[in-house]
């Protein structure tokens, strides 16, 4: 069984230096029956195991639920152990965390750790390892001195997990090998390296089972990252050994609560399980819980994803629609789907906001399953831009749908389009997270936001194509006290391939984004592969989002493989052309000394004014090439990189198995080349005919 455990978002209320209480290992496969386990720690450090279901308060969504059942295994006398840590403090470490150094996390775990165990009678001893070994402590059971080993670490240097875990003399399995009691190994890193080969993950294997090893990993980097580098290594050695990998770990407060939990488990004692029964909800997504232990005044928050049959909604096919090029006063009809999803529905009436558009029938029920078709008609005044909110009255959850018609290119007779939020007055935390709404537009419309800090006469891009009616800004650190913000679009630009608009560089003129077609130039669709398995199969083009996730399309476009790049039918719209590494090489010449940093984006992902990881060395974007890091996708259909590199075709083949790509990394100012396997998922950018 996998012994993985995802650390979510914990909030712990203290009443004494280490109480807690923490939540993990969310069980949503029987819904409405939710289960998950969790560990309570008293002031004292104590695991506390007596519980009664009047004792914990949840609520999901800010919606009360029933506690249905709360267990805890026997207690056991603690074990004597024998623990080898080490702390990776390979460069990496230094950073890669908005606020937080991992390799600091881990000498926070590790801290906390050796305070939670008695010594003497057990033992520690610490190893620090970038692609060499060292021993900083043998076991000891003077917490005093070990505590004053930990103390000056840094982290400095390269990566070598074979070094780390198998060198004869250091590394962290035959140190481990030589403790007196139960044997434990515990490696804090961030997981940022390659996968051990075949014969050394089964050497540490070996190793483990021959000296009664229990292996455990803590992670501190998010989930998503290298799924199937040093991670998968070390989650197949946990497995084997009886042991724990914890993923996730990005607070100073999750990384001192794990010390609790890996004590309990290194010293023989499991986590305590409990059972809710939820209900159907209108949030899709994620499922936000608050879990209360009333008596110890400790509230644990995370959330989870929502199963599919937990969401109740409205499903309409198509998700929107567009009525182009109708004429002014004759009737237009389209025809839409609406399916009912986990619960019965009354719709009472469907209101429009604007009179051209009408929908019918406008009150039916469906139940749970059921589906029915609805005719929309449009009668335009005149050939603008128009646009309505059709809003389905019910008593269950709230729907809207959006429609629009015009020419396109055609301004609006009305103005619809208008800033919901912030809309004058608010007061603006710089570093706060806020989220900017607008309306008048259907939610697929892409729309570009700016602020201004001085009254509107300067204005700065927030985002240049922003979708979905919505979008999450972190505050810059921009303080002033005559800011203003703005929604634009320009209708109909989205037609010739990107919304942002061209940009020339020397002769060569450029799209102004990545490409973000679903079709070839004759009309034929593109394949979108969201399956791994069959992503690695292919030898025919295809598309995908980064891990076919839409929200990450709406800003990195599409990811192809060469396949598609290369079909005879043009990914390409009509007057551009893929770019060749000709034309990449003369972009660069072009731009420069630093070239790579005059063609990608400014700002960092850290300081909220960027899609870059820090630091984006040398990003200027003087060219105006605006270059994003799109990521790539693998040729197991696994993806990687989001903020790090942006990842580019070209139209040039290599050989039979590899084409030309190009990259920008956020660590340089240099623009790379080399070939890939066809089977990648890269990004695209054309260039005018």
């Amino acid at each position: 069984m996998k012994r993985i455990i995802y650390i979510i978002i914990f909030f712990l209320c203290y009443t004494a230096y280490s109480q807690s209480l923490s939540v993990f290992n969310v069980d949503a496969s029987e819904f409405p029956t939710i289960k998950a386990n969790f560990f309570a720690f008293d002031g004292s450090g104590n695991q506390i195991i007596n519980f009664s279901n009047s004792d914990f308060s949840i609520t999901e969504n800010g919606q009360s639920r029933t506690v249905t059942n709360t267990s805890c295994p026997e207690p056991n006398p603690s074990l004597k152990v024998s623990i080898a840590m080490s702390i990776d403090v390979s460069g990496s470490m230094r950073g890669g965390l908005s606020g937080e150094i991992p390799v600091e996390l881990g000498k926070t775990t590790s801290r906390e750790l050796c305070k939670n165990i008695p010594m003497p009678p057990s033992e520690f001893a610490l190893q620090t390892c970038n692609d060499q070994a060292l021993i900083v402590q043998d076991f000891t059971t003077n917490r005093v001195l070990l505590l004053s080993k930990i103390l000056p670490i840094i982290a400095n240097g390269d990566n070598d997990f074979v070094e780390h875990l198998l060198n004869p003399l250091a590394g962290l399995l035959n140190i481990a090998k030589k403790g007196q009691y139960k044997r434990v190994a515990i490696l804090y890193t961030d997981a940022w390296w390659f996968a051990l080969g075949e014969n050394e993950l089964q050497a540490c294997k070996d190793t483990c089972s021959k000296y009664n090893i229990q292996f455990y990993a803590v992670i501190y980097s998010r989930p998503e990252a290298e799924p199937n580098g040093i991670k998968k290594s070390l989650q197949l050695l946990a497995d084997a050994t009886g042991g724990f990998l914890y993923d996730g770990i990005t607070s100073k407060i999750a990384a001192e609560d794990l010390a609790n939990r890996i004590q309990a488990q290194a010293q023989g004692s499991g986590p305590c399980q409990i059972q809710w029964k939820s209900k159907a909800s209108c949030i899709s997504g994620i499922t936000n819980v608050n879990i209360k232990l009333i008596p110890n005044k400790l509230i644990a928050r995370f959330d989870y994803p929502s199963p599919n049959n937990s969401v109740a909604k409205l499903e309409f096919s198509p998700s929107s629609v567009k009525i182009l090029n109708a004429l002014p006063g004759v009737p237009r009809d389209i025809n839409i789907s609406i399916k009912a999803v986990n619960s019965y529905y009354n719709i009472n009436n469907v209101t429009s906001s604007n009179p051209a558009f009408t929908i019918t029938p406008y009150n039916f029920v469906l139940n749970s399953g059921q589906s029915t078709n609805l005719t929309i008609r449009f009668i335009p005044v005149d050939s603008g831009y128009t646009y309505t909110k059709f809003v389905f009255e019910n008593d269950v959850c709230t729907a809207n749908y959006f429609a629009s018609g015009g020419f396109p290119g055609k301004k609006p007779k009305l103005q619809t389009l208008q800033l919901i939020q912030p809309n004058g007055g608010e007061v603006l935390a710089v570093g706060n997270d806020t989220v900017i709404t607008w309306e008048g537009v259907i939610p697929e419309e892409k729309v570009k936001l700016e602020y201004s800090t001085n009254n509107g006469t300067d204005w700065l891009t927030i985002a240049d194509s922003a979708t979905g009616l919505s979008y999450n800004w972190k505050i810059p650190k921009t303080p002033s006290n005559q800011c203003l913000a703005r929604v634009t679009t320009k209708l109909g630009y989205e037609y010739l391939g990107c919304d942002i608009g061209d940009v020339q560089i020397c002769d060569q003129i450029w799209m102004g984004c990545n490409l973000d077609v679903d079709h070839y130039r004759n009309g034929d669709s593109i394949p979108e592969v969201r399956d791994s398995t069959q992503w690695s199969k292919l030898t025919t083009g295809a598309w995908c989002y980064y891990r076919n996730d839409p929200a990450m399309g709406k800003i990195y476009g599409k990811l192809y493989n060469w396949y598609a790049v290369n079909d005879s039918r043009g990914l390409a719209p009509v007057g551009w052309h893929i770019s060749s590494v000709a034309e990449w090489s003369k972009l660069y010449a072009c731009v420069g000394d630093e070239g790579g940093g005059k063609l990608k984006s400014t700002g960092t992902k850290s300081e909220g004014d960027g899609l870059w990881d820090f630091p984006n060395t040398g990003a200027t974007n003087e060219s105006g090439f605006s270059a994003i890091p799109g990521s790539l996708r693998y040729i197991n259909g696994t993806f990687d990189y989001a903020g790090y590199l942006g990842m580019w075709w070209t139209s040039d083949e290599k050989d039979t198995d590899s084409a030309n790509g190009f990259y920008l990394d956020c660590n340089f100012t240099a623009l790379h080349n080399g070939a890939y396997y066809k089977e990648y998922g890269f990004s695209v950018r054309c260039v005018t005919d």
